[in-house]
């Protein structure tokens, strides 16, 4: 991949952090709400943060296929190809391309991985509220990690 292409990568990329930096914000803050309410979350709360956390896992999934498409020339596909696309980021590939992501970083997205998948197949209402919280208190330092090996990435590609 010649050096322009990786340096419009990286802009791209980093516009997607910038918008998955708003999608942390509208967790927070919904957070903060519920807690400052002192009363258990509602239905409609649950189901914001739900949509939220869906939205921060595709945002960082967008962001690998990105990479896989653009860097590796092809992306998994069929079944398990989400897993198989998070597994495929702590590698290093054969024709030289490093590890994206490292391995402590991808067990942190795992569990988001997980959320993402039980979102899109059941209803929201039977979101349990104990299991959505950790995720939301985590996505600040999950986010970070990400993008420190997003960086790392970019400069050992670039060297």
């Amino acid at each position: 991949m010649k050096d322009e292409d990786l340096e419009v990568l990286w802009v791209e990329i980093k516009s997607d952090l910038e918008d998955i930096e708003t999608i942390i914000e509208e967790i927070n803050a919904l957070v903060e709400d519920v807690r400052s309410s002192k009363q258990n979350p509602s239905q409609r709360d649950k189901a914001a943060l739900g949509s939220f956390l869906h939205s921060f896992y595709n945002g960082i999934e967008n962001i690998l296929k990105r990479i896989s498409r653009e860097v590796d020339g092809t992306l998994p596909k069929g079944e398990g190809s989400h897993r198989a696309l998070l597994k495929r980021m702590k590698r290093e590939l054969p024709k030289g391309r490093p590890s994206v992501l490292e391995t402590d970083t991808v067990e942190k997205l795992k569990p988001y991985l997980g959320f993402r998948h039980f979102f899109r197949h059941s209803y929201a209402f039977e979101i349990d509220w104990n299991k959505l919280k950790p995720l939301a208190e985590e996505v600040e330092t999950v986010s970070s990690e990400l993008k420190r090996d997003l960086e790392q990435f970019f400069k050992r590609i670039n060297s």
